[in-house]
């Protein structure tokens, strides 16, 4: 049995850099959820996100790449994403897909992402 505790996991390309990522963690963080980022040179965000879901505890995973997040469920088929935005369209968008992605763990209604002008 392993000590790790519970996280949302997010699977990165290695290209993502971090300032792209801050606004998505700080989503996750708001909502008290731990998350563990992982990067790999896989650059499908759909692979990237099942293979994070399906190593998460927690059974919710994000997979950033290619300017896409995706957000999904372990039970979910990995060509069938739950939720799937552009990444780095505002900093308010970015921080809503990670509040969402932790408000699936809580089980709580989604934030509604910004709507364009």
């Amino acid at each position: 049995m392993t000590d790790e505790r519970p996280t949302i996991n997010l699977a990165v390309h290695e290209g993502i850099g971090d300032e792209q990522l801050t606004q998505v963690l700080l989503g996750i963080e708001e909502e008290g959820v731990p998350s563990r980022v992982e990067r790999l040179p896989e650059l499908n965000p759909l692979t990237l996100a099942h293979r994070a879901a399906t190593s998460s505890r927690l059974g919710i995973g994000l997979g950033i790449a290619l300017d896409y997040v995706v957000i999904t469920t372990e039970k979910l088929p990995e060509r069938r994403p739950y939720l799937a935005h552009f990444l780095g369209r505002s900093e308010q968008a970015d921080r809503i897909i990670g509040s969402n992605a932790a408000r699936l763990v809580k089980r709580l209604p989604l934030r509604e992402p910004e709507r364009s002008q």
